[in-house]
């Protein structure tokens, strides 16, 4: 299969104008929308006026419609990802997508508690990981939010930290995930951003292990 990448430098290797912005445009349509449209946003946002601190009417529009849209699916996508990290990382074998979908589903739904049913989160929470499976790595790093997304938009360095984590997270999924019936073909970060592997979890208690599916 071939691989692509987030088209964030150019043949020299520099950074294209904004980068964050084409990440974080990429990271809000579904994986199945047109690269045209991402690339439409992205020009977008990146031509819209920088030295105004309010957005006008339509810019305004473009980033509650699109960059902020889906959040919960997205959040869905990113989590599931964390949890694979989490179930690898407690018992030491290569997790399977399905484990790391019920555990989301089971910690949502002690949080939503009778507003959901466990079957219809674990529908949702599935649907999302679909849906945003080929950036849920860029997803879940935002999760992590080391750093920020408002630092990302600022810093060309906390944007090189942000890829980084990414990375890692990619490289990981390629390395535990990425076998059997489990197909996914995610836009990698540049192989020229080194992956961070370091990021901080919980154990898994005895209720979450046998919401996996863990003996």
């Amino acid at each position: 299969m071939i691989q692509r990448y987030l088209p964030l430098q150019g043949l020299d290797g520099r950074w294209i104008v904004r980068a964050d912005l084409f990440v974080l445009a990429r990271m809000s349509y579904q994986d199945a929308e047109e690269d045209a449209v991402v690339q439409q946003l992205y020009e977008t946002l990146s031509n819209a006026k920088n030295n105004s601190e309010k957005l006008n009417t339509f810019e305004a529009v473009i980033e509650k419609r699109q960059i902020r849209q889906n959040l919960r699916q997205r959040w869905f996508a990113g989590l599931t990802v964390l949890e694979l990290v989490r179930l690898a990382a407690t018992t030491g074998n290569a997790p399977t997508a399905s484990q790391g979908i019920r555990l989301v589903a089971f910690n949502q739904h002690r949080l939503e508690g009778r507003r959901a049913t466990g079957e219809s989160l674990e529908r949702e929470v599935r649907k999302g990981f679909s849906q945003y499976r080929n950036t849920a790595h860029l997803q879940a790093a935002i999760i992590v939010a080391d750093p920020s997304v408002s630092d990302i938009e600022i810093s060309e360095e906390y944007m090189v930290a942000f890829l980084a984590r990414a990375r890692g997270l990619e490289v990981f999924i390629d390395n535990n995930v990425a076998q059997g019936d489990f197909r996914w073909q995610p836009w990698r970060v540049p192989t020229t951003i080194n992956p961070l592997f370091s990021i901080k979890i919980r154990r898994l208690s005895t209720e979450e292990r046998a919401a996996a599916g863990l003996s």
